[in-house]
Order: structure tokens, then C-alpha cells, then sequence
């Protein structure tokens, strides 16, 4: 029970923690809510100026959502999604190839729910040596989709769970304490 005069509202969704990495042609989100993959009632929109996502998950099966307007237009139509038991990973492209956007959203604001993805991150003046396997990954990831047509039009795509099979230096045997 609340203090006097305070308001509690169980039933209002939540916002999921939001992930986004670019490249030059190319916005990469990931919506992460757990086992999103089982709610066969997620609405998922995108038009050119923006992004909306509304589902259940995770382990209390609670209400997500949110909106996000975009920082300039995107191509709907070359855009996909996949939807994993850890959350949604979009391609979403942009309506023209150029530099990078200075910010994901429309509006100049600090979103707490918003965040790099430094997993897919790239620098717009790093070499191109520098990244080939994260672009590698990136290419891997559409190909996936494109496969099964995971296109924004219907929820079933194909998995990923296969994106984290690279060899990685915490994965290294540490040696003995002495």
C-alpha cells in the first residue's frame, strides 16, 4: 500500500531496455524483453518516422512499451525484425545512405531506457579492417533474416541464438591462482 495521496499503478507497461548501434546505411535495435518470443500478441509498428513496440514478457509477464520517432525517415520496406526469447533485434534501413545520425530520436532528450549497443557499435572513421567481423556478424544476421522473410509483416523469424558462437577473450581458461 502507497503513502497518502501517492498513486499506484501496477497496470501501466514499463519501457524494455532499448539497445541501437548504426552504420551508415543501417540502424540496428534490439528491444529486450524476455521470452517476447511467446507473445503472439506483440504489436510491433514501423513507418518512416517512427517505431512503436507494445508486448508481454519477461518473468512477471508484464506490459512493455514504447515509442520511438526517429532522428530522420527510414525504409519500412527493407526493414526486418526477429523476435528470440531475449527480445527483438531489428535491421531497421535508413531511407538514405550518409553519415552517421548524431543522436537515434527525434527530439534532443535523454531517454533512460535508451542505450548503445557496443556490441554492434562502429565508429563512422574506423578503418574498415578494424570491424570486418563485427560487420561480418552484422551481414550473418541479415542474411538470417532475409531467409525466412522476417520482414516487419509477420512476427515469426529466425533465430539468432547462434550470433554468440565467435570465440571471445572471457571465454579464454584463466590460469591457476597461485
Amino acid at each position: 500500500m502507497g503513502k497518502e495521496g501517492e498513486i499506484i499503478q501496477d497496470d501501466q507497461p514499463v519501457a524494455p531496455a532499448v539497445y541501437w548501434a548504426q552504420r551508415d546505411d543501417v540502424l540496428i535495435l534490439t528491444i529486450q524483453v524476455e521470452d517476447i518470443d511467446r507473445d503472439k500478441n506483440r504489436k510491433v509498428t514501423l513507418n518512416e518516422k517512427s517505431l512503436s513496440f507494445s508486448g508481454k514478457g519477461g518473468a512477471e509477464n508484464k506490459d512493455y512499451h514504447c515509442d520511438i520517432k526517429f532522428f530522420k525517415e527510414v525504409n519500412v520496406e527493407d526493414s526486418k525484425y526477429n523476435a528470440t526469447a531475449r527480445g527483438l533485434k531489428f535491421l531497421i534501413k535508413k531511407k538514405e545512405k550518409g553519415p552517421y545520425w548524431t543522436r537515434l530520436t527525434e527530439d534532443k532528450v535523454k531517454l533512460h531506457w535508451l542505450r548503445t549497443d557496443f556490441s554492434y557499435w562502429k565508429d563512422e572513421d574506423d578503418s574498415d579492417d578494424e570491424d570486418q567481423q563485427r560487420d561480418a556478424n552484422l551481414e550473418k544476421l541479415m542474411a538470417q533474416m532475409g531467409e525466412s522473410g522476417g520482414g516487419l509483416g509477420d512476427g515469426d523469424a529466425p533465430s539468432m541464438d547462434d550470433l554468440d558462437d565467435e570465440k571471445d577473450s572471457d571465454d579464454e581458461e584463466l590460469p591457476d591462482l597461485e
